[in-house]
């Protein structure tokens, strides 16, 4: 009886994705348009094993791996999978990316399980379930659902881990053993951080922090010898990072062999800190030769850069923007910050869908999901703290792109889960003070898996 709510949340879930699948061509067509048919495109060449024609300098040649690499290549894996067993249906990615948005839900249900209990785990995978912006982007060609979810399942791993490490070196305080982690789910964490890598490049940077973070939990509750420790902690290291390292190698060495020369993921992190920093539409398409007008399908504004010179440039005007108006940068940081977390301007959504989304985000998130997620961490006693500070660590590397880059709103939807996994926790203890239940169920949960 006690999977029963969370079987039915996860139905409820799955439901109003597939309603979405299907009702999205009649609130506007598939909406493929923009960074979706670079998608598109870079998918069916792949899986055509054709080279992509582009606007640059260099004709790209005939890759295994694609040879697009303006985007992170692997939501175009994505679609040339699906395409592979679907045909060109984009019904049928709307369908995929409804189940993968639906495992969402259940990941974030153990993320909140883990870190507060068995209440907060169904109240956050509930507000999962029936969040719009969420159910929304399962319908349209973007990286936000697969990108969600891969970072989901990697917090998942590494939380479980930490725990895993924590009651290990409870259980053995006068043991000179090392501490032992499942290396396993560190592995898989470190995978599924890889690839989520390979859909938006800025996440790599909560890699080193997340190692950071484990590598504190383990050092303030072991009581063994200091060797032992820093063994424990290189292995950890290697544990996670080896396999983010070994999921993007592919990637840089594709590169290399398509520009000979270093590109780590892909060529569009200048474009991205251009627009940031002082740059605009109208900018980037004469950088690119692109005139005002031009007819669908026609390859436009050839230039005389190549890709990841055309990167170079770009960060080139951007710093230049950043040093003659350093003001003016600091001045723009609140707009970009207000851009990324508290608006609700979810392109390419319709004016139908727009309202719809904005309504809801009013109550929803700015009145609850958004302050909760923040005061929480006053509730919380020492240990459900430290189990937090990962979900708080991800939503700070978040921020680097407002900080770094330009923002839009749906750029925060890879970082929604935990908004709602800590205003979960800050709901759930809130409540148990109220009815005066003394500790929450999270902290039951903790004594009782270390006495295990």
């Amino acid at each position: 009886m006690k999977r029963l709510p969370l079987v039915l949340i996860l139905t409820i879930a799955l439901a109003l994705r597939l309603v979405n699948a299907f009702l999205i061509p009649w609130q506007g067509g598939d909406m493929v348009v923009s960074d979706m048919q670079g998608y598109d495109r870079a998918a069916v060449a792949l899986l055509e094993q054709q080279p992509l024609s582009v606007h640059t300098a260099e004709r790209y040649l005939f890759h295994p791996l694609g040879s697009d690499t303006y985007h992170p290549p692997a939501y175009y894996y994505f679609l040339a999978g699906v395409y592979a067993i679907a045909g060109h249906s984009y019904l049928a990615v709307r369908i995929v990316q409804a189940v993968l948005d639906t495992l969402t839900c259940f990941i974030i249900y153990c993320i909140g399980k883990g870190v507060f209990g068995y209440r907060a785990g169904r109240l956050a995978a509930a507000v999962a379930a029936v969040y719009p912006p969420l159910i929304f982007y399962t319908g349209v060609l973007l990286t936000e659902t697969l990108s969600t979810c891969l970072l989901a399942g990697a917090t998942w791993l590494l939380l479980d881990s930490g725990q895993f490490a924590v009651g290990s070196s409870q259980l053995a305080v006068s043991s000179n053993k090392a501490l032992s982690t499942p290396s396993h789910k560190l592995m898989l964490g470190g995978l599924l951080l890889g690839l989520a890598a390979l859909t938006r490049s800025v996440l790599l940077l909560i890699a080193p922090v997340a190692l950071l973070w484990l590598w504190f939990i383990a050092a303030k509750s072991f009581r063994g010898s200091q060797q032992t420790l820093k063994a424990s902690l290189i292995r950890y290291s290697l544990a996670l990072l080896l396999p983010v390292g070994l999921v993007i190698a592919p990637i840089t060495l594709r590169n290399y062999q398509i520009h000979h020369r270093f590109v780590l993921i892909s060529t569009n992190g200048g474009v991205n800190f251009f627009l940031g920093h002082g740059g605009s539409e109208r900018l980037k398409n004469q950088v690119r030769n692109i005139p005002p007008t031009y007819s669908a399908g026609q390859l436009i504004g050839i230039s005389s850069r190549t890709e990841p010179e055309e990167e170079a440039y770009f960060y080139r005007l951007g710093w230049n923007y950043v040093r003659e108006h350093p003001w003016r940068v600091l001045r723009s940081l609140p707009g970009k910050f207000v851009q990324m977390y508290w608006d609700s301007d979810y392109w390419p959504a319709t004016d139908a869908q727009a309202s719809i989304l904005r309504a809801i985000d009013l109550v929803l998130w700015k009145l609850l999901l958004l302050p909760l997620s923040l005061l929480g961490w006053l509730m919380w006693h020492a240990e459900t703290r430290r189990r937090a500070a990962l979900l708080y660590l991800v939503l700070l590397c978040s921020s680097c792109i407002p900080l770094l880059f330009w923002a839009q709103t749906r750029f925060r939807m890879p970082f929604v889960p935990y908004f709602i996994v800590l205003a979960a926790g800050a709901a759930t203890e809130a409540l148990g003070r109220l009815t005066s239940h003394g500790r929450t169920d999270r902290d039951r949960a903790v004594i009782g898996g270390i006495a295990s």
